[in-house]
């Protein structure tokens, strides 16, 4: 349960720097990058367990809600569920990179978890 709600919460958050993917020039992609790989980051933390995975999914999840999001705005009028399918496979091709981060992030996140805790408990 903990590893579904983390995924959701970091996939929800990334959602927010996906819809300005129009404004990802110069120093904001760097800053927006940063973003996914923190909420990848937390998404390990807090999934304690396969946080690699948790990092990964949360990009990817984000991406594909985000997929979905835009086909519903008005951009989108006039396009099939056919447009819709090709649109996300583009685009789930597009954040490999991210997915790449986010799971390596995500490993770092349950690792600082275990560490921090595992020291606490000490």
């Amino acid at each position: 349960m903990r590893f579904a709600v983390a995924v959701a919460v970091a996939a929800a958050l990334q959602l927010v720097v996906y819809l300005q993917v129009g404004t990802w020039i110069g120093t904001t992609a760097l800053l927006a990058i940063a973003y996914i790989v923190l909420t990848s980051l937390g998404a390990g933390w807090f999934a304690a367990r396969r946080s690699a995975l948790a990092g990964g999914l949360s990009a990817l999840v984000g991406a594909a809600v985000y997929g979905v999001v835009s086909f519903f705005r008005p951009a989108a009028a006039g396009m099939s569920a056919l447009d819709l399918l090709a649109w996300e496979s583009r685009l789930l091709l597009a954040v490999i990179p991210y997915v790449i981060l986010g799971a390596m992030f995500g490993a770092i996140g349950g690792t600082l978890r275990r560490r921090v805790l595992g020291a606490a408990r000490r």
